[in-house]
């Protein structure tokens, strides 16, 4: 009888053993990073100055946004409304993989509404929006190329380093009464997004002869506070 148990407790043991012994290791799924190029929690804020020249004059200037808790519908999407500590509100909307802004712009006294960046483009993919708007009594249509120029890259404001950036170039082609209006060469316009953070960097060059426009400006982000 003796024996009998200690062949029962041996079989159990080795039955056991051999049970924990297959056990596979499993590790957990890692968690996906959270993408998103333009935050919109209430209270956060950016802080941005804008440096340059704009028709001759020196620009330094320096203003805030700040995301609220309301909302405003346009266009069929519900929007987030910022305050700018110099301007009219801004709003931002971010659709899926797309992210939308409606600002005033300067000199035209008309708010837009603009697809600015879709953040799982290719590098080298490109969208185009079309504006019909009036510049001193003048119509003009205004067609903005957006090309996805890098990804993943750092870049560096301020001294600090940005990581998962993604860059924007715009090419502008504008027409009044039917006709081309030349740009100068030089012309170009490039914004730079940081996952988690919103815009980190703009560069604005605008030369249009027939118009006396000669814009060169930058804008970079200072202070952030992100909710």
């Amino acid at each position: 009888m003796q024996k009998a148990t200690y062949l029962i407790c041996f079989f159990l043991y080795v039955t056991l053993c051999s049970s924990d012994c297959n056990k596979k290791t499993t590790t957990p799924d890692p968690i996906p990073e959270v993408i998103n190029y333009q935050p919109d929690a209430s209270g956060s804020e950016w802080n941005y100055a804008t440096t340059g020249t704009n028709g001759g004059a020196a620009v330094n200037s320096s203003y805030k946004l700040t995301a609220t808790s309301r909302d405003s519908v346009a266009n069929a999407k519900t929007y987030k409304v910022f305050t700018n500590s110099v301007g009219p509100n801004e709003y931002y909307n971010k659709s899926g993989n797309d992210y939308y802004r409606i600002t005033a712009f300067p000199g035209l006294g008309q708010f837009l509404e603009v697809l600015h960046l879709k953040d799982n483009t290719a590098i080298g993919s490109s969208w185009t929006d079309t504006k019909n708007v009036t510049v001193s009594g003048i119509p003009v249509t205004v067609v903005s190329t957006f090309t996805i120029a890098e990804k993943g890259i750092d870049h560096v404001v301020n001294g600090v380093t940005f990581k998962n950036v993604i860059k924007v170039n715009v090419s502008l082609a504008l027409t009044a009464f039917g006709s081309p209006v030349p740009l100068d060469p030089s012309s170009s316009i490039q914004y730079f997004y940081a996952n988690k953070i919103g815009m980190i960097n703009n560069k604005v060059i605008i030369k249009i002869p027939l118009g006396s426009i000669d814009v060169n400006t930058e804008t970079k982000l200072g202070s952030y506070t992100i909710k």
